[in-house]
């Protein structure tokens, strides 16, 4: 049975967007070391991982005043389980309930706060999220998505989907909950129509109780983790290395099989499972007999544990994340590449498909406990009696002629410019998915207005982007005097690193009227190459002529970054009231308030808490140790001085309402 409804939290539901495009990095492979990989795992290491997140924008204004709010859900429910999704939040499924007990079998955060943790940079925990696209979690994890009600061989299910903008894929999951499901069932479907190869990116994250004696197990005890040496000096290189569960060597003797042994540091292992059967399944035993399990078919055969871990930081993100003591949970996942910072392709007119499985049981108290590798084969076999190989088998073949079924009753609209795609070309969308043509609103209505050749209003700021180059076309046939039109082909350019087409399309723009938004982008053209004078310059010229949020923000970021300590001082002195409260601009000029000694203004910081601070950021951290050395020595009326600093620094005491730090 499906039905629709509303569930009342206790969080914030506001989100809002950064209207400016967030180029991608130049290096397409993040920042990584391999040398303790074996040979075979260096494949594909790093490839494509690199921050990417237009034609998207960044969701980066949320808060953490808490007051009740409605989420729309949509309910998947037999005898055995009521599943809970949020259609507005990129389907998560937020409860699976077995009603039999009512055992909540994942961890249902009580409360919706939102954090820096994406891609996108807004994310919240708790429940399953499904990530297809690039590193960083979904494009849609805090949007809308479609889901409609469809009808099997004698069963209804509920199918979701979307177009994914950023490499012109289309995915989709049918969840299926039969009469006499106990458990259940997913199948996943991405497909590339196009007619080249695409960078591919599948992980579905799952966020289970964390509580103490809770052990993981999966087909294989042979996993990459994080070294240790990653950790120890700042700003380190992650270093990922082949280890063997339960003992990986980070501490002598200490079984990491048990996420609560990595007391120290967030931490994460990624099994590497054999694409057999038999291997392709992850668990999490309870002290007291309970078990969660997920399986899959050889397709995603990678899993993995991550944990906060014990430190300060870790400790901090939970309580963020969860207020009121309720955020302990670790995830478990499971993925197409051997880890994250894997990546490969999806072939040009290809479909890569699969079926996974979520479910528990209960077993005899400490179950897990023991020998791992005999375990892991105990709580194996029990997972193969419930679940058995050729049930899989045969379900995501029954599935699959499912794949053209064409949705008629929908429950939630996602974005409009899977419909675009339609009528921009009829042919591209594949079997089974079907965008309304009135989801085109919003961000997507400037496109259409492209599309069919429109006038197109000289906005400062554009509504949306595209970097999909077949696109072009429909805007040159408009280009003549728009400004609007040129600044769009530029980002378009910019963002395929076509920089010479980027920069005369810009210039173009600035010929028919000087305008902030063309001056904004040659500026992020200029430190791409390393002219960062230049870009001081252009982002100088571009605050002059409007002096919004988006462009503040990054101007006092740039002048911090590059040691202009007065001048981001003195033109953040300059804003108005309301602008000097907003987060990143407050912390973007944390350093030279600190190099400036800006006692009440560090006094003040650090009296608030904030929202936007992104995982794992050391700035705000590293300025707590100043503020405190500043402390001293007008408390004892003796100079600031960098040996008293550094006397911070070697303490490393900070309270854990402001340490982000994941070290």
């Amino acid at each position: 049975m499906i039905t629709c409804g509303v569930r009342k939290i206790k969080g914030n539901s506001f989100i809002g967007e950064n209207r400016l495009p967030k180029f991608r990095n130049r290096n397409h492979m993040m920042p990584l070391d391999g040398s303790k990989l074996l040979p075979e795992e260096l494949k594909g290491y790093g490839y494509e991982t690199g921050d990417r997140c237009l034609p998207y924008k960044w969701q980066d204004l949320f808060s953490r005043q808490q007051e009740e709010s409605e989420i729309k859900t949509i309910i998947l429910e037999n005898d055995f389980l009521r599943c809970e999704f949020w259609p507005d939040y990129g389907m998560r499924l937020m409860s699976m309930l077995r009603k039999n007990d009512n055992c909540e079998v994942l961890f249902s955060n009580p409360v919706l706060q939102f954090s820096n943790l994406a891609i996108r940079r807004c994310w919240f925990s708790g429940g399953i999220e499904w990530n297809c696209g690039q590193r960083g979690h979904a494009f849609t994890t805090c949007s809308p998505i479609f889901a409609a009600k469809m009808k099997g061989e004698g069963e209804e299910f509920l199918r979701v989907f979307e177009y994914e903008r950023q490499k012109g894929l289309y995915w989709s999951l049918d969840f299926h909950l039969g009469n006499d499901d106990r458990y259940l069932w997913v199948y996943a479907r991405v497909v590339n129509p196009r007619d080249i190869a695409q960078p591919f990116y599948w992980w579905t994250n799952i966020a289970i109780k964390e509580e103490p004696g809770v052990r993981i197990f999966s087909g294989t005890s042979e996993v990459i983790y994080i070294d240790a040496d990653s950790f120890r000096k700042e700003n380190a290189t992650r270093i990922m290395a082949h280890g063997q569960l339960p003992y990986l060597g980070i501490k002598e003797g200490v079984d990491y099989s048990y996420p609560e042994n990595f007391t120290d540091y967030s931490n994460e292992y990624f099994f590497q499972n054999e694409k057999k059967p038999e291997n392709t399944w992850e668990a999490a035993t309870y002290s007291n007999g309970h078990v969660f399990f997920d399986r899959s078919d050889e397709t995603l055969a990678y899993h993995k544990m991550f944990c906060w871990g014990g430190g300060n930081g870790g400790k901090h993100w939970r309580e963020y994340l969860s207020p009121g003591g309720n955020g302990d949970y670790i995830e478990l996942q499971a993925g197409y590449c051997r880890t994250q910072s894997h990546g490969c392709d999806i072939a040009a007119h290809s479909t890569i498909d699969f079926v996974q499985v979520f479910g528990s049981f209960e077993a005899e108290k400490g179950f897990g406990d023991g020998d791992y590798d005999q375990r892991r084969d105990l709580v194996y076999a029990e997972i193969d009696k419930i679940i058995k190989t050729e049930e899989i088998e045969k379900r995501k073949h029954l599935y699959r002629t499912y794949n053209s079924l064409k949705p008629e009753v929908f429950l939630s609209y996602g974005s409009g410019f899977g419909a675009l795609e339609s009528m921009r070309d009829d042919s591209i969308t594949p079997d089974g998915f079907y965008f309304p043509k009135d989801s085109v609103k919003g961000d997507s209505e400037l496109w259409l207005n492209i599309l069919k050749g429109n006038d197109i209003s000289d906005d400062n700021i554009p509504a949306s982007y595209m970097t999909d180059l077949r696109w072009v076309p429909y805007l040159e046939a408009e280009l003549p005097g728009n400004s609007n039109l040129l600044n769009l082909l530029g980002v378009m350019y910019l963002e395929n690193e076509m920089d010479n087409e980027a920069e005369s399309y810009f210039n173009q723009s600035l010929s028919i009227k000087r305008n902030a938004f063309a001056l904004r982008c040659l500026s992020v053209m200029k430190q791409q190459h390393g002219d960062m004078d230049g870009a001081v310059k252009l982002m100088e010229e571009c605050v002059s002529i409007d002096q919004c949020r988006e462009y503040s923000e990054e101007y006092a970021e740039l002048l911090t970054n590059t040691g202009h300590w007065e001048k981001a001082w003195n033109y953040y002195d300059t804003l108005s009231s309301e602008l000097k409260k907003d987060e990143r601009l407050i912390l973007s000029v944390l350093p030279a308030a600190c190099k400036l000694g800006k006692y009440e203004f560090l006094k003040d910081c650090y009296s608030k808490t904030f929202s936007v601070v992104r995982e794992g950021e050391r700035n705000y951290t590293d300025c707590y140790f100043v503020y405190q050395a500043m402390i001293e020595a007008r408390e004892k009326d003796i100079p600031l001085t960098d040996k008293l600093i550094e006397k911070y620094r070697k303490k490393n005491s900070i309270p854990m309402e402001h340490d982000f730090r994941l070290a």
